[in-house]
């Protein structure tokens, strides 16, 4: 869900939504910047003397209210703007899944490569850029039907997992699947439980994740423009069938891709 917040206010949103803030100080100011759980949050400006920052809600953030603050200053003087975030409840429910046992008890030398992995997804997560490589709205990357699996619980073979932290999209094998806005790739690899992947940095703390691909079309270092192929649909990796997950990260946070497709952000 995507709330935005204009003013020095209150705002509702659930578990894995993004807030769009908005402030548009008198007179030209020499910076601005927002403060949230304790990171910087930056501000881009999108027209003269409007500044919008997007803000990602964990999909386990707890319930409860967080403030934000933003801070600008102007002719040597700070201002400071202060809104409280309401995080409400979401209804992700539970998803069964059965996998070969090897898929699900790993074996020592899978389990080192699974770590391995784990850090270099948790570096690339850790690179965007303080430059904003995308504009206007997402796209969905792949015409597919959404499986409605962000934030379920797991249990594979009967035992308890971590929450999917993206949305699952049903697509045949080979079909494209298209950068959502524009971005840097910062990762290309193929992992034992995401299968061959793709990761993109948007700027300004924004990230995507493209997995199970078949195929990868781009590489490492590589600007890729809003609807570019930069893969296929597949099963590699921890499936049970083709498909495309596509997770977003927004300040660390795991959000739902789907709120940013088609809603004007910028």
């Amino acid at each position: 869900m995507l709330a935005t917040v204009s003013a020095e206010t209150r705002i509702k949103v659930k578990q894995g939504g993004i807030v769009r803030m908005t402030v548009k100080p008198e007179g030209a100011v020499s910076s601005v910047s927002g403060r949230f759980k304790n990171k910087t949050i930056p501000y881009f400006e999108t027209e003269k003397g409007l500044y919008v920052a997007l803000v990602g809600i964990d999909m386990d953030q707890k319930p409860g209210t967080i403030p934000f603050v933003t801070t600008w200053r102007r002719g040597g003087k700070t201002f400071t703007q202060k809104n409280i975030v309401t995080v409400e409840a979401a209804e992700f429910g539970l998803q069964k899944l059965t996998l070969p046992k090897k898929k699900v008890d790993l074996d020592p030398p899978t389990l080192k490569r699974v770590k391995q992995e784990k850090g270099l997804m948790k570096a690339a997560f850790a690179e965007s850029v303080q430059e904003r490589f995308w504009k206007g709205a997402f796209i969905a990357p792949v015409a597919g039907k959404p499986q409605g699996t962000f934030g379920r619980r797991r249990l594979i073979n009967g035992q308890p997992r971590r929450s999917h932290t993206g949305e699952d999209i049903s697509a045949p094998t080979g079909t494209p699947v298209l950068a959502p806005n524009a971005g840097r790739v910062v990762l290309v690899g193929d992992f034992f439980f995401n299968g061959r992947s793709v990761v993109i940095d948007h700027g300004l703390g924004l990230i995507s994740m493209y997995f199970h691909l078949s195929a990868v079309d781009v590489e490492e270092g590589a600007q890729v423009q809003t609807g570019e192929q930069i893969g296929r649909v597949g099963k590699t990796g921890r499936v049970t069938g083709p498909h495309l997950h596509w997770g977003m990260r927004l300040n660390s946070a795991r959000v739902d891709p789907y709120d940013f497709v088609d809603v004007q952000l910028d």
